[in-house]
């Protein structure tokens, strides 16, 4: 079994201690360090070399979105899952923009907290939906004030199949491999193939990026 290894960027002491007790718990789960500022994080994941970083949006010295994005650049490798109090939509969205692979709320379950932890560390992208609607909705508004001026991209130009565009907007309503395997009834793997292709098609790096295409260039509402 492989083991993901954790590190934990807050200024909270307490916080990191008790997310570290948390986290131990899990056999698949090793926290490989603990940072109370930004200077540390960066200094830390270069030795640490963690699979996952817990990031807080809040720190001393720097923001989570420069710590993020400067994370991104001198150890890409590196999967960041944000964890903050903020559900506001600007912050989501830069944390968006600066990088981060899933975004949390400090007040989760702890098992919801555990569960993104290892998706993330797996591969996937975090976001809760009702925080990814919000994100959704903003780009929709700004979609709809472009739209006068520039026409948006059809599924049809885009190429993608009829199983592609189910797929497109089961990301674009937050739903994980699994579920939207459930929704469509084929297999996760199959899902995973769809993933891939679609992603190379729309030309961006990741299923968040591929929503907030998909709502941007109006190809799908946030609601059905």
């Amino acid at each position: 079994m492989e083991v993901i290894r954790v590190l934990i960027v807050d200024d909270h002491a307490l916080l990191r201690q008790g997310l570290t007790k948390l986290l131990e718990l899990d056999e698949e789960l090793t926290v490989v360090g603990q940072a109370s500022n930004g200077v540390s994080a960066l200094a830390m994941v270069l030795d640490a070399r963690p699979d996952v970083v817990l990031l807080d949006v809040n720190l001393p010295d720097m923001t989570g979105f420069e710590v993020a994005s400067r994370m991104r650049n001198i150890y890409p490798e590196t999967r960041i899952l944000a964890l903050t109090i903020h559900d506001d939509v600007s912050y989501i969205s830069e944390m968006i923009r600066a990088g981060v692979d899933g975004y949390m709320l400090k007040d989760a379950e702890p098992a919801r907290l555990i569960q993104a932890i290892k998706r993330v560390g797996a591969g996937e992208s975090v976001f809760p939906s009702d925080l990814m609607e919000k994100v959704m909705e903003r780009y929709h508004r700004i979609s709809q004030e472009y739209s006068r001026i520039q026409s948006a991209a059809t599924l049809e130009e885009l190429q993608l199949t009829p199983r592609e565009q189910d797929v497109l907007q089961c990301i674009v309503q937050g739903l994980s491999n699994k579920e939207i395997a459930a929704r469509l009834y084929i297999s996760e793997k199959t899902v995973k193939n769809h993933i891939t292709s679609l992603l190379r098609k729309l030309d961006v790096e990741d299923r968040t990026q591929a929503a907030v295409y998909a709502v941007s260039k109006g190809l799908f509402r946030t609601h059905y």
